[in-house]
């Protein structure tokens, strides 16, 4: 398997030249401190750390984590392709037997892989913490948001990939990922609430939104993540359970949530395999 060198390669590299090892101090600090800020914003101080709960941080963390995490994975991956194309030393890795498709794969596995690790490491270490300082510790619950938690970063891993893919320039490459978080994670919610006001003449909804409102708002990476650890994990289901007291619709599901990012990891790679292969290096 060819890609699986280029993984390999990309992975080495990133240890190398301690990319892993900063990123893993990076994810260290953050999940290990808001572990830790948890306790004082529960208890109003550094005394007194009173019915905290593993959950409750959970809860707690998925705002940070979508800022954090897609911002890292883009910036980690998003000159992977491009800035090998401008150096010119994409043209040493095709002449090897290497296809365009394992360059693709390859990347995406090995810089997916450091983003992983480093997630991981930070997430153990918050664990611990969590162990440590907290009343309870529900293990099924916090295996289940790291579990997703992984997932976001190699899907952004890999839209950084594929970004990365549909142009030659470092540069171009840096403006359509910028491009891509302001739109999908910024602006997007701008969308819905246009389409509701031509709608109805309301900016937002009046009692229960249609069904497609509330759809396009769990459109976006970082809203799909969202919306399946609300709806994955227990004590809390977002905003969908107010309005589906019994259950929702399969489109509004925690398995359509995941089934988003699904979408997000594989077409935006594909995508960007399709221009790659055209491309003229």
């Amino acid at each position: 398997m060819s890609w699986s060198v280029v993984a390999k390669k990309d992975f080495r590299d990133a240890g190398r030249s301690k990319a892993l090892w900063a990123l893993s101090v990076l994810f260290v600090l953050f999940m290990a401190g808001m572990a830790y800020v948890y306790t004082l914003v529960q208890s109003g101080g550094p005394a007194g750390t009173d019915d905290l709960e593993s959950l409750g941080l959970i809860f707690f963390l998925i705002s940070p984590v979508t800022l954090l995490i897609p911002l890292t994975a883009l910036v980690m991956a998003h000159k992977s392709i491009a800035g090998e194309v401008e150096s010119g030393s994409a043209k040493f890795l095709l002449s090897l037997p290497h296809t365009r498709r394992d360059a693709i794969v390859g990347k995406v596995v090995g810089r997916g892989a450091v983003m992983g690790v480093a997630v991981l490491v930070g997430l153990v270490v918050a664990a611990v913490v969590t162990v440590a300082l907290y009343d309870s510790f529900d293990a099924t619950a916090y295996l289940g948001f790291a579990a997703l938690t992984l997932f976001l970063a190699v899907m952004y891993t890999a839209i950084g990939v594929g970004l990365s893919a549909t142009t030659k320039d470092g540069g171009r490459a840096t403006i359509l990922v910028a491009g891509f978080y302001v739109f999908f994670e910024l602006a997007w919610g701008l969308v819905p609430t246009g389409l509701l006001y031509l709608q109805t003449g309301r900016f937002s909804p009046m009692g229960t939104p249609p069904d497609w409102y509330l759809l396009l708002n769990r459109l976006p990476p970082s809203s799909a993540f969202s919306s399946a650890v609300f709806q994955f994990l227990p004590g809390n289901a977002g905003n969908i359970a107010q309005y589906f007291p019994q259950s929702p619709p399969i489109h509004l599901s925690k398995w359509a949530a995941l089934a988003m990012m699904v979408v997000w990891f594989v077409v935006v790679p594909l995508v960007g395999y399709r221009i790659f292969e055209r491309a003229d290096l």
